[in-house]
């Protein structure tokens, strides 16, 4: 078994024995706990991410003047404004860590859940307490509740997240475009890999509003680099 899978199955079990302690032995409450230690790992990053989009933010003025002066110079429009990236201290993919770290975190996650939950090959896991609410086996799919969940959730996220900016329209197509897709493609998911992006959707809109209240310190923060 891959070392990364093995390791998931294992936090997830040792979270269910913890939730059996509180009293509510339950394999999706183990999932929402692992859900929330990710998110903590990854505020760092999350934080940077946030940094990252003021700060680009903040140099598009500069951006702008650099793309009208060197208008049908593409090549000269690009090296100006990775000089400006360079004097900044920018690194335009900054934003994209959290997500560059999400995919194998959600990779793995699903190759453990196709098989947790089935105790021929995972003969430790409790199915009695494989439910949650509506989802009879968190290792199935559910075609219907979670996956509309998991898209209005991925949407709120990504407009909280994009608030205050300027959204090319690229970007506001996409704001409507990916959480269809990924809310249909969570449709074959099992419901545990769901339940997981759901979470992480709820926490992250939560993050945001607790970033977004200490303005002074994003700032000061901004200042520094």
């Amino acid at each position: 078994m891959n070392i990364f899978v093995e390791f998931m199955s294992q936090s997830i079990q040792q979270l269910y024995k913890f939730t059996a302690m509180l009293g509510l032995p339950n394999y999706g409450l183990a999932i929402i706990l692992f859900t929330i230690i990710v998110k903590v790992v990854l505020y760092p990053l999350t934080f940077k991410q946030l940094r990252s989009m003021r700060k680009m933010q903040e140099i598009q003025p500069k951006i702008k003047e650099i793309q009208k002066k060197y208008k049908g110079n593409s090549q000269k429009t690009q090296q100006a404004i990775m000089e400006l990236y360079q004097k900044e201290n920018i690194n335009p993919l900054g934003g994209c860590l959290p997500l560059l770290v999400q995919m194998p975190i959600l990779y793995y996650l699903f190759s453990t859940l196709r098989t947790f939950f089935n105790p021929s090959i995972n003969p430790a896991v409790q199915m009695d307490h494989a439910n949650f609410f509506w989802v009879p086996n968190l290792g199935q799919p559910d075609p219907y509740i979670l996956p509309v969940l998991v898209a209005t959730l991925t949407f709120f996220q990504q407009q909280v997240s994009m608030a205050g900016t300027n959204q090319e329209q690229n970007q506001k197509i996409m704001l409507y475009i990916m959480p269809l897709i990924i809310g249909w493609m969570s449709r074959n998911f099992p419901a545990g890999l769901a339940l997981y992006w759901v979470t992480f959707s709820l926490m992250g809109i939560l993050e945001q509003f607790i970033i977004r209240r200490q303005p002074q310190t994003v700032k000061e923060e901004i200042s520094a680099k």
